[in-house]
């Protein structure tokens, strides 16, 4: 970088970041910093007494008005030339001479040729540099995000610029409120980091307060005051704080437009997707009970949907009644994840026993049994719960400890009776000793853990409270956003670190979608394909980092993990991200550049891609259209919930210390329906509650809908699925769908069932635990062998379907014609699959099977990518970005990049990200044949080169890196370039691309334009993407007075075909 006056540009940067806004008055010439003057120019470098500018900051559309003032009257030539930080001289200016030192000698220019930030004005009497010169900031016009930025994490210091541009980095960090000087300095593009981290992550952030919450909730789970989340989001005292912090960091960084404003990183209403039961505050029982209200017409309808509980008064009017009341009065107190797990365990024991006598019988115990005959209700069953529950804090069921906890024995018995409902006598429990305790409380925990099913679940309190929490989240999000967006109307809001989607946290993406618009999740369980799928509009942003150890040679798996890091970058660009963060914190194993100024393995690493991606390919892409094959995928929040309590029940009595899963089986077959449509050469959107009850099912943009294991619909989905079959959909789904509503309660059956043609008889209690990893079954299905999981619920009998298959006791695959559509219930457990896949030897049946069923839906590939062998490559994903009549089709291997959901198979390693995951069958080149279904004009864009009309590509499909074709119905015209054959300096070049002929309707274009210096080297201030949405196009490029004389090359290339066009023109 070049070397300026640093002292005075840091003090006149304070003064101007410290004003309050762009347009500011100031009350003293902050601006009037001195340029050296050349030495031994003594009195005549002093004429010039300062040089008046109105504020420090300006906009690159406006103009600038000055003033000069003078110690003596000038003689001679007066003129002013306006520096840039890049060294330009963008402008000279002729000035009068002064009639009189007495009035300033006013002057003007447009600042439309501004390039960067930092700017200079200097004055000049008889060719001689006046010391007294000005400096200001220049505003630059605000840009929509349509091409792929590389954003550095760390804060470099000024010297370090030159070398990370050099990598391919365009932008970088501003850190909350610290000094951003280098990244003004440098011209650097930037976003402001973690502004609100002590509000959104602060459990996460301070993990001392995290640890102390899980150890005193643990231990005292009586203690309501430990619910109460510090800062409660629903306190108006915590938007204060956020608004006075984010209006005075925004304020500070909003002239200068920065990429996004990223509110918190890693946030959560805990520690990110840990379980805690917050926010049980005043604030948030009142909100509460508004949610409710939003939802049920009465308390009494909660209390119904709620188990049957007699509820006479909202949250907020007992509180306000002025009669006293205890926490465990309210209705916010049902809503625990103990007492979800209670009603669980009721839920269990009852499937399992039927009554509280056999269970006293089989246990030896002797709960207060019902005065009437017949199944023991859930109030029943309290007793047994809430006995347990008295147990939950306590570290070591053993005598002691039991007795410690739960006081005299014969009093706890007295107590225990007590707790039998009203149907009972209420008679003391006859425990002899506190051994026979701790055996009951070891056994009813092991039998909770063994319930398989959610046949009578009721856990609607739970559920209403956590999407009640995660409404607040998002709302806290959005009202942050708001109130950076008051002072930045432009202003882009973020948040990094997003997680899984979980029953915790804030993870109910159709919520996260609504609260931003820029988003870093960590790609995993699916959350990229769901916030691409549920807001095409977000800015998604990956994060990436390559460890190497410095001072030693790279290993060779140094070597492929860097070539995993291109394959990364290239499926993230595929999938809808539109920039990289890089993760270097400059810690010496991740810098990517070192001390010595010298790039590292880590910038090796991303260089070339990070290059290639910003010279116009991604631009193409991220301006084009991603389509689907119309496949949509529910997306059911309400069915994570529900398998998070059902994958948690092993943990019902210490939750509160448990990790967050992020195996949950349910994320297991999330993924691997996304990977079984993708292996097939298709591509889907996840469509959530939200939107199909809002008709996006039955917009005609979907031929299928695909429910993995939704176990939990509202109402108003399946009334909307049920149109959608009808009119002549497919509907597939796995196993156990619709049998909850959205609220967490059982309804006996599947509310879909006849839609499939099935019905659902009682299923035994089972004896052992579900199918293990990899058991695959050979299952004839239409008189052909397919090797397929075992049947998921052997409960599933036919009624009006039929079955093409079976296995064991179940019948698989039946199919039923509903209205002037089908529907295909598998009874399959595809969780397998994602891990599956990654072994070479696999013979899953299950890719055949689901293309057999899509077919009869006339959903068939757009290219098909066949190996040597003849067969489908395996692990080959196509998408297809549609770019008004032309496609550009990205053909690349896709691994699996994370651990969700894919339990212990052998090519997953115990851990929690996705270097624990072995793709290595997938990380060999491969011959491949691309076949479509017509010949039409083609072009490989990463080669540049014309295929003519194609209708067969055979190539080598690199596991690194994507082939990329361009496809239009017609031969695309050729591109013209036009410019002036010779310009003097200062002059905007101009820079003019024709179509030769005509483009098919609705397609654009991105030209990569690039210029050369008479010396040879490339002018990177100068070159640019350009997008063409017209047959004529014109790039306006301000040169500079300084500007190199001599000839200056052109260079151009149509991104979509290849196509290369160089000129030149002489600059003199």
């Amino acid at each position: 970088m070049r070397q300026t006056s640093g002292p005075s540009r840091r003090h006149f940067l304070r003064a101007a970041l410290g004003a309050s806004a762009l347009g500011a008055s100031w009350p003293k010439p902050l601006n009037s910093g001195a340029v050296q003057a050349p030495d031994g120019c003594g009195p005549q470098a002093s004429i010039v007494a300062r040089v008046h500018l109105p504020r420090d900051i300006f906009e690159t559309e406006g103009t600038l008005n000055g003033e000069i003032y003078f110690r003596q009257r000038p003689e001679g030539n007066l003129s002013l030339s306006w520096f840039d930080g890049a060294g330009r001289v963008v402008k000279q200016i002729e000035l009068p001479t002064p009639i009189s030192i007495g009035a300033p000698q006013p002057f003007s220019f447009s600042l439309a040729d501004g390039l960067t930030y930092r700017n200079s004005i200097q004055v000049f009497v008889n060719q001689v540099l006046q010391a007294e010169g000005a400096k200001f900031l220049l505003a630059p016009p605000a840009r929509r995000w349509d091409d792929f930025h590389t954003l550095m994490w760390a804060g470099y210091p000024d010297g370090f610029y030159d070398s990370l541009a050099s990598a391919g980095v365009d932008a970088t960090i501003a850190y909350r409120d610290d000094d951003f000087f280098p990244v003004l300095d440098n011209n650097f593009r930037f976003y402001v980091e973690q502004m609100a981290w002590e509000v959104f992550a602060v459990y996460h952030k301070r993990q001392n307060l995290w640890h102390a919450w899980q150890e005193g909730y643990q231990t005292h789970r009586e203690n309501w005051e430990l619910l109460v989340r510090q800062p409660c989001l629903n306190d108006p005292k915590t938007d204060e704080y956020l608004r006075e912090r984010l209006t005075r960091m925004v304020r500070m960084h909003k002239a200068f437009r920065p990429l996004f404003y990223n509110i918190a990183d890693e946030l959560g209403q805990g520690d990110q997707i840990q379980p805690t039961d917050f926010c049980h505050s005043t604030f948030c029982t009142v909100k509460f009970a508004d949610y409710l209200r939003s939802i049920y017409g009465s308390p009494g309808e909660v209390g119904a949907e709620w188990a049957g509980l007699e509820i006479a008064r909202w949250d907020d009017e007992t509180m306000r009644s002025g009669l006293p009341f205890e926490h465990r009065d309210l209705m916010i107190a049902r809503t625990t994840t103990d007492r979800a797990f209670d009603s669980i365990a009721a839920a269990g024991l009852g499937a399992r026993y039927g009554t509280l006598a056999k269970l006293n019988e089989e246990w030896g115990t002797t709960f207060p049994v019902p005065y009437a005959a017949g199944k023991s209700t859930r109030e029943d069953w309290e007793t047994v719960a809430a006995m347990a529950a008295e147990t939950r804090g306590i570290p070591a069921i053993d005598e002691r400890s039991l007795e410690a906890k739960l006081g005299p024995l014969d009093v706890a018995n007295a107590r225990w009776g007590k707790r039998g409902g009203w149907r009972t006598d209420r008679s003391p429990t006859k425990f002899r000793s506190w051994s026979e305790i701790a055996t009951f409380v070891k056994r009813f925990y092991t039998e909770v853990a063994e319930i398989r099913s959610t046949a009578g679940w009721n856990v609607a309190a739970w559920c209403d409270f956590r999407n009640f929490m995660d409404a607040t989240f998002a709302a806290a999000v959005q009202r942050a956003a708001a109130m950076c967006r008051a002072e930045d109307p432009e202003a882009l809001c973020a948040t990094e670190g997003g997680q899984a989607p979980a029953a915790f946290g804030w993870y109910n993406y159709q919520k996260v979608v609504e609260a931003v618009d820029v988003i870093e999740p960590y790609n995993t369980a699916n959350n990229a394909e769901l916030i691409r799928s549920l807001n095409p509009k977000i800015a998604i942003l990956g994060t990436h980092a390559f460890a190497y150890t410095p001072g030693k040679p790279l290993t060779d798996l140094d070597r492929i993990e860097q070539k995993r890091k291109v394959r990364e970058i290239w499926w993230q660009l595929f999938h809808g991200y539109k920039g990289a963060i890089i993760w270097d914190n400059l810690e010496a194993s991740h810098r990517f550049v070192d001390t010595n100024h010298h790039l590292t393995p880590a910038a090796d690493a991303f260089s070339e891609v990070f290059h290639e991606l910003r010279s116009g390919i991604a631009r193409l892409i991220m301006n084009s259209r991603r389509a689907h094959d119309g496949i949509a995928i529910h997306y059911s929040h309400a069915t994570l919930q529900i398998h998070w309590l059902l994958e948690n029940l092993v943990h019902a009595r210490d939750w509160v210390l448990n990790k967050y899963d992020v195996r949950l089986h349910i994320n297991g077959i999330r993924n691997s329906w996304t990977k079984l449509i993708e292996d097939l050469g298709l591509q889907y959107g996840f469509v959530s509650r939200e939107q199909i009850e809002a008709g996006k099912l039955n917009t005609g943009e979907y031929r299928v809908f695909v429910m993995p294991k939704s176990v939990a619909v509202s109402s108003r989905e399946a009334g909307q699925i049920r149109e959608f079959v009808q009119a002549g959909g497919l509907l597939v789904a796995d196993f156990a769908a619709a049998t909850m509503n959205e609220h967490g309660r059982d309804l006996g059956g599947g509310q879909l069932d006849d839609v499939f043609g099935i019905q659902r008889a009682e299923a035994p209690w089972p004896t052992k635990a579900g199918p293990q990893p990899g058991n695959i079954v050979s299952v004839s299905i239409d008189g052909k062998q397919f090797n397929l999981p075992p049947a998921a619920e052997s409960s599933v009998v036919v009624a009006g379907g039929k079955a093409h298959g079976a296995s064991g006791k179940g019948s698989t695959v039946i199919v039923n014609t509903f209205g002037s559509g089908r529907a295909v219930f598998l009874n399959l457990d595809v969780a397998d699959y994602a891990a599956e896949r990654l072994i070479g030897k696999s013979n899953s049946g299950l890719p055949e099977l689901l293309e057999g069923v899509l077919s009869s839906a006339e959903i068939r590939p757009r290219v098909r990518v066949f190996g040597g062998d003849g067969k489908r490559v395996p692990g080959a994903e196509v998408v297809v970005f549609e770019n008004g009549g032309c496609e550009h089709v990205a053909v690349f291997r896709n691994p699996q990049f994370d651990v969700e959901g894919l339990g212990d198979y052998a090519p997953i390693k115990p851990g929690d990200s996705g270097e624990d995951v072995d793709n290595t069958f997938l990380e060999k080149a491969a011959q491949v044949s691309l076949e479509w279904p017509s010949p039409l004009p083609t072009y490989d864009v990463r080669r540049g080169q014309d295929l003519g009309a194609i209708q067969t590509c055979k190539t080598t499909l690199d596991p690194w890196w994507p082939l990329i074709f361009t496809r239009s119905p017609e031969p695309l015209p050729k591109l013209r370039l036009n410019t002036a054959d010779k310009l003097p300096a200062s002059r905007h070049l101009q820079v003019q691309l024709v179509n030769e002929g005509s483009l098919p309707a609705g397609t654009l274009r991105v030209v990569r334009l690039e210029l050369d210096r008479p010396d040879g080297h490339p002018y990177e201030l100068y070159s640019r993407n350009a997008l063409l949405t017209s047959s004529s196009h014109v790039e306006t490029i301000p040169l500079a007075h300084n500007d190199e004389k001599g000839e200056w090359r052109i260079r151009a290339r149509d991104i979509a075909t290849g196509q290369a066009i160089d000129s030149s023109f002489i600059l003199d």
